[in-house]
């Protein structure tokens, strides 16, 4: 019987027992006994490893004590790769608690191992993964991303040069390669890199179906959900989470249901729904403490807190950070201790301990500084801003306003000037290149059109006429015309995603934001609206000439982009004209924003050619939506259309301003319709109410 099979049908004290039983300890010190389950020996060994990792999260010295004494099987397993699973799990066990000196030593092995005179290559290639997987996650843990990608890639090449064959190998440890696959999914996700992401996620799947291995299938399966809908492909997200869940249930393993039901929860908070994001995260949490681990508690504490201080209940979000912060500081994980001091600091200020709470985002700023984690500083600075400012301190929000912009000041210091020089100079015979590409990729697609036709055609005359003697042309062609797919289809994905684009800024073009805001909720659109224009735009392209106007835009680009949260969309909307599109923000935090962008723009002027510098400001039309009091819906256009009002009456009153709609006096869609017949006679008539803010006092 496998270990998975125990897992599967032992509980409580009974695992424990499985486990001692599985790798042959005991209490009173008994003689090991070891058997091959249906998956042969990678998979065996893969289930005695997973049972020790999986106690080792919260008894790693417990566990590396055992390791140290546990003898080799009596028989079925050899020597050596009894020695190369033991050795690689103690490394594993150590590196995620931060135990270095324990890693060298499991290090030191798995080397002597590789040096051994009865490796062959194969073996050699698996201990280089080992060792890369055991170093990725050790310096994950601590902090130090850039180390822990490259080590990942190390253990990628080796384990797939080990396994990579066409016919899955029975002695292969698919399980290791998996978790590097997976290391480097939650990596470039890191990074904002969502293609690499979910490309990562993809591989984890197919070498979890090789191995046969259910529960990680449902796990890759969740990954590439969460990565779909983060690249708007909602219904793809969609068909993969109910995949997964399936896989999941079907499979009876605890661990991987709670991963999905992580990612369900993540799905929800994304679609707008918090409220199933919250139920769902209780969930995920219940089903941890079945298993009796604190350590796994606490990977899902932080977001719970998050989803609990959403919800208007800061309480129980401190409450959730208290619980998980002193398991992750006993296991010196570094990664999640700054996301729950930070957390808990605006918990505190929910519940009105705004100098606890300041205190708690101060020690968790200087803990991502120490990391190097700069990116997460500045959106912890944006959200403490908007924390404070609900809170009415005016004053602290705009020093953590003033702290952020200096750290982004701070992150584009080194390439700002060189990226600028560079557009300005290349960018009107880029913009021609691409153009000339979109013609050639355009021509080939019909080309492949026509030879993938001809191809097929091709392979029917050959199987009537030849019949069985032309087999292997017949194979060749087949092969040719799937090639041939498999190209035009990644031609059009390219296609795809360049059209998505606006190529002189670089965000989202009108096309594609429409296709996004199309998706949030039909009739009944959500979220707020941000309306930018450059004042005055057509005096710059005049007076300085277009590439001055160009450069101009591309620095509005920059600065927008900036200045909105991590969740936050920018596009251009045409010409001068910028939308932002703001999820679940409303109220204080929404003024907040649009007075952020208005100084973003206004406050530095934009450098020019020749050392000239040009003065630029904006206005901005800006609401929520439903919009208060009565919560009329509306869809997309006609909200856009009304902060187009706003925007319009923003430049009426004189410009570098920012006007928000905060309510209408309406209770049905034809009043609303009424008042966007004639939204200045309305504003006068006190049906509209309105929040002007200035850039500057005058």
């Amino acid at each position: 019987m496998s270990g998975l099979a125990f897992h599967r049908r032992l509980g409580g004290r009974l695992l424990l027992q499985a486990v001692l039983w599985l790798v042959g300890v005991s209490a009173a010190g008994a003689v090991p006994v070891f058997q091959l389950g249906e998956g042969g020996l990678g998979r065996a060994l893969s289930d005695v490893s997973d049972e020790w990792l999986n106690r080792g999260e919260d008894q790693p010295e417990a566990v590396l004590a055992e390791l140290e004494q546990a003898p080799p099987p009596a028989g079925g397993v050899s020597v050596i790769e009894w020695q190369r699973m033991r050795a690689r799990t103690r490394g594993l066990v150590a590196a995620r608690s931060g135990m270095e000196d324990d890693v060298r030593r499991a290090l030191d092995t798995l080397e002597s191992l590789a040096a051994d005179g009865l490796a062959d290559a194969r073996f050699r290639a698996e201990l280089r993964g080992d060792q890369a997987l055991i170093q990725a996650v050790l310096q994950d843990l601590l902090g130090h991303p850039g180390e822990a990608t490259r080590q990942g890639r190390l253990g990628d090449q080796s384990y797939d040069q080990a396994c990579g064959s066409r016919q899955p190998a029975t002695d292969c440890d698919y399980r290791a390669w998996w978790r590097t696959l997976h290391l480097q999914a939650q990596r470039a996700e890191v990074r904002g890199d969502l293609v690499d992401a979910l490309n990562l996620a993809e591989r984890a799947h197919a070498v979890a179906e090789r191995g046969g291995d259910p529960g990680l299938e449902a796990w890759s399966l969740a990954m590439q959900a969460v990565f779909q809908q983060a690249l708007s492909h909602v219904d793809q997200a969609r068909a993969l989470i109910a995949l997964a869940d399936r896989v999941a249930r079907r499979h009876g393993d605890t661990r991987s249901l709670i991963w999905v039901r992580f990612a369900e929860a993540r799905l929800a908070l994304e679609g707008g729904d918090p409220t199933t994001a919250l139920r769902l995260m209780q969930q995920c949490l219940r089903l941890a403490e079945t298993l009796h681990s604190p350590r796994l508690e606490a990977r899902i504490l932080p977001s719970l807190s998050d989803l609990l201080r959403r919800a208007g209940q800061p309480r129980e979000a401190l409450q959730a950070v208290e619980r998980a912060y002193p398991v992750l500081r006993r296991h010196h994980e570094l990664r999640g201790q700054p996301t729950l001091l930070h957390n808990g600091g605006l918990a505190k200020m929910q519940l009105g301990q705004v100098a606890q709470g300041r205190a708690d985002m101060e020690a968790a700023l200087k803990l991502w500084e120490a990391t190097g984690a700069r990116a997460a500083m500045r959106v912890a600075l944006q959200e403490g801003s908007d924390a404070l400012a609900a809170q009415g301190d005016v004053r602290g929000a705009l020093e953590l306003l003033h702290r952020e912009q200096a750290l982004r000041a701070e992150i584009n210091a080194d390439n700002q000037a060189a990226i600028l020089a560079q557009m300005r100079a290349t960018y009107r015979t880029e913009a021609e290149r691409r153009e000339l590409d979109l013609l050639e990729r355009e021509n080939a697609l019909r080309s492949s059109h026509l030879q993938t036709q001809t191809l097929i055609e091709r392979i029917w005359v050959a199987a009537i006429v030849l019949l069985g003697l032309a087999a292997g042309v017949v194979g060749m062609l087949a092969l040719r015309a799937r090639d041939a797919t498999r190209r035009l289809r990644h031609s059009e994905a390219l296609l795809r995603v360049q059209s998505e684009r606006d190529p002189l800024t670089g965000l989202a073009n009108r096309r594609h934001f429409r296709e996004v805001l199309a998706t949030r909720g039909g009739a009944a659109f959500r979220g707020a609206l941000l309306l930018v224009d450059v004042d005055h735009f057509k005096r710059i392209n005049d007076e300085f000439g277009h590439p001055a106007g160009d450069a101009v835009l591309i620095e509005v680009a920059r600065r927008l982009d900036g200045s909105v949260r991590a969740g936050d969309i920018v596009c251009r909307w045409g010409g001068e004209e910028f939308l932002i599109f703001a999820p679940d923000l409303q109220g204080e935090a929404l003024d907040a924003l649009a007075l952020r962008v208005l100084r973003a723009l206004g406050d530095e002027s934009i450098a020019l050619d020749a050392g000239r510098f040009l003065p630029v400001s904006a206005s901005l039309g800006y609401a929520a939506f439903p919009l208060p009091v009565h919560q009329v819906a509306l869809g997309w256009e006609r909200a856009v259309n009304l902060v187009d009002m706003a925007l319009y009456t923003a430049k009426s009153m004189g410009r570098d301003r920012a006007v928000g709609i905060q309510s209408v006096s309406v209770t049905d869609p034809l009043a609303l319709q009424s008042l966007e017949a004639d939204f200045e006679a309305a504003r006068l008539a006190g049906e509209v109410e309105l929040q002007v803010s200035l850039r500057r006092d005058y």
